[in-house]
Order: structure tokens, then sequence, then C-alpha cells
């Protein structure tokens, strides 16, 4: 999803201002109680991303508000612990080799688990807190379950805001560049007004950070690789499509419609899953000027994509309580979980019969 970002809320008045803008209402609470089915689980902290733990131990999932954080969600009791704290730090091994410190906080953005080449686990997370980077943990099993360590990091070059991120087995990455920390309103407009400006950075440990070509998009934010390792995915979030890259030689493959789409899962079936935003520019606005800690009502569907022919169908569509604003589902089982860039919660949802 977008980064919240100071001043967002003027930018996107200036750009709806056909419509007549008024002071919003203080947000009425919203309970943390089942509703039609849906199964929220509170007391967290903008849950952004989610990914599924390679033991099936749980769902792994990142905050990205104070006091962030990396923490596992047992599916089957919803309970919640962390996985990481500071004084997990071992010396860096992954990342770039100016990188000598874990974060003073960690507030994640985006977030993926791979196998690197040699078998051990990483959990790769993009980090807004304290510095701009992609930070490189270890999964490490345990008698009194799983924890991450610090392994590194790679800060981003420039004056890039980073979205989310993709592993890829020589110890390299895949990272959206989404907009810049230095004129975010302005990159803001540009892509509104059908202007290219954000792109895929390509990194390895002995080149640093490359742009890959034909990559340019309007705020490029999920990025995920396919099983096969051959291609990748890409989420346009304001070009309202999701394009299929080589990972070889960077062409593009081939794209489908998506409406504001933000992170990607694999489910079980090989088919790739979107969160698809379908609200307005006002509704969106409203959604990012909420106070932290309430969840947002923006409008969600989840969009199941046949990675090879692009084949798309819509499994479940949500607006109202308990959540809104779904970033990211992953499928267990005959339901998804949910996740969102702000509020205090995410969401199990039933899907519905395939058709």
């Amino acid at each position: 999803m977008i980064r919240i970002i100071p001043g967002l809320s003027l930018v996107l008045m200036l750009l709806t201002s056909a419509a007549p803008v008024t002071q919003a209402a203080q947000p009425a609470p919203t309970p943390c109680e089942s509703r039609a089915g849906i199964e929220p689980v509170c007391g967290l902290s903008a849950p952004e991303d989610i990914v599924t733990s390679p033991g099936d131990e749980g769902l792994v999932f990142g905050q990205m508000h104070e006091p962030g954080g990396l923490f596992l969600l047992d599916t089957g009791d919803h309970s919640v612990r962390p996985l990481y704290r500071e004084s997990d730090a071992d010396a860096p091994q992954w990342g770039d080799a100016s990188c000598s410190r874990p974060p003073a906080t960690l507030l994640a953005h985006g977030i993926d688990l791979s196998q690197r080449a040699d078998g051990r686990w990483q959990l790769l997370v993009v980090n807004h807190g304290g510095r701009e980077s992609v930070e490189f943990f270890e999964w490490l099993p345990g008698p009194d379950g799983p924890r991450v360590a610090w392994r590194g990091c790679a800060e981003a070059p420039g004056d890039a805001s980073l979205n989310d991120v993709a592993g890829l087995p020589d110890g390299g990455f895949l990272v959206t560049r989404m907009s810049s920390t230095e004129s975010p309103l302005w990159e803001l407009f540009l892509a509104v007004i059908g202007i290219n400006n954000g792109v895929v950075y390509h990194w390895q440990a002995q080149a640093g950070f490359r742009a890959l070509a034909h990559t340019e998009g309007r705020l490029p934010n999920g990025i995920i690789l396919a099983p096969d390792g051959d291609s990748f995915f890409v989420n346009m979030y304001l070009g309202n499509k999701v394009a299929k890259y080589s990972l070889s030689g960077g062409e593009l493959l081939g794209e489908v419609s998506v409406s504001k789409p933000d992170n990607a899962s694999w489910n079980a079936e090989g088919k790739l899953l979107v969160a698809s935003q379908y609200g307005s520019l006002m509704q969106l606005f409203d959604s990012l000027n909420l106070p932290h800690g309430t969840p947002s009502l923006l409008p969600y569907a989840v969009v199941e994509i046949d990675p090879d022919t692009l084949a798309r169908r819509e499994l479940l569509r949500h607006e109202g309580v308990p959540m809104g604003a779904g970033t990211v589902a992953v499928q267990v089982g005959d339901a998804v979980y949910v996740g969102s860039y702000t509020g205090d919660r995410l969401v199990k949802m039933p899907l519905e019969p395939a058709l």
C-alpha cells in the first residue's frame, strides 16, 4: 500500500477539487467483533503484509506503525507472539558490507520469506524505521518455537521510498521503488496524472541496486517471484494492473487489469492472490488520514490470477466492518487472512464457494 506521508491530504484534496471537501468527522470506534463470518484479530498496529512460515507454524506479519516489529500468528487459536527483538541480533552475514547494526526501530512494510541457495531461510523486510532499507533476517526453528535473527541490511539508494521485496536464491532481491522520500507529494501527483515514476530495483551483494529496464510504473507496490523462479509479478497500484516480467531478460510478458492492486501471495493451487482496493480518490483520502490504530473501511476485493494465462476472477469483495483497506490476502484452508496498512487488526475471511 501507499506509505502514509505528510501533506498527502493536501494533494488529494487538490486532485479531487471538483468535489466539495469537508472536514471528516472523527470516526466511531470499530468493535473487535466477528461479522458475517469475518473474524478480526485485534491489538495489532498496521499489519500491512503477511507470509506463510516455512514449517506451517503459522503466519508471519510485520507492523508498519509504532511499535513495529515482526510477529507470528497461530492460525488455530489466533494467538500472537513476537519473532524478533533487538537482543536477537547477531553479526551481519548477508546484505551490504557497510550495514553493521540492526535497525533501532523496525517499521515493516512489505516482507518476503524464501530459501537461499544454501538451504537457509531468510525473511526480508522493507523497513521505514530510522532508515529506508531492506533488512535481512534468518528464520531459526527452536524447541520453544521459531524466531528470527538479524543478518544485515541494504539501505535504499538516493531518495527511494521502498514498498515490497522478493528474495532470490542467490541472496539478492527485487524491491519496488514506489516513490521518493524527498518529494513524495510531487511523485504522487505525477502518478495520478498518468506518469510512470516508480521502478523495480535488483539488488546483489557485489553490484548493489540497479533499476530494471521496462519495469517503470505508477506507484509499483507488491512484488512476488513465480514459484519456478523464471518470472516475477509487480502490482502497479495507480496503473490499475498486475504486470508479469521475465526474470532473466526483464521483458514484459503480459499484464492483467486489477483495481489498485496492493500485495500478492501464492495459494496451494499455484494461483496468485492479489488484494485489490477499489474505492474512489476521496475514499482513499479519508482512509489515509485516519488516526493510527483506527481501522479503515476502504472497500477491497481479493482477485485470483492464473500465472500462465493471466485469466482472473474475483474471489470476494468486502465493504464495511470489521475492516477495510485490505493490503494482502493469504489463503489458509477455505479462508484468507487479510492485512491492512492502518488500524489495529487483521481479519480472517471465508472464501465463497467456487462457481
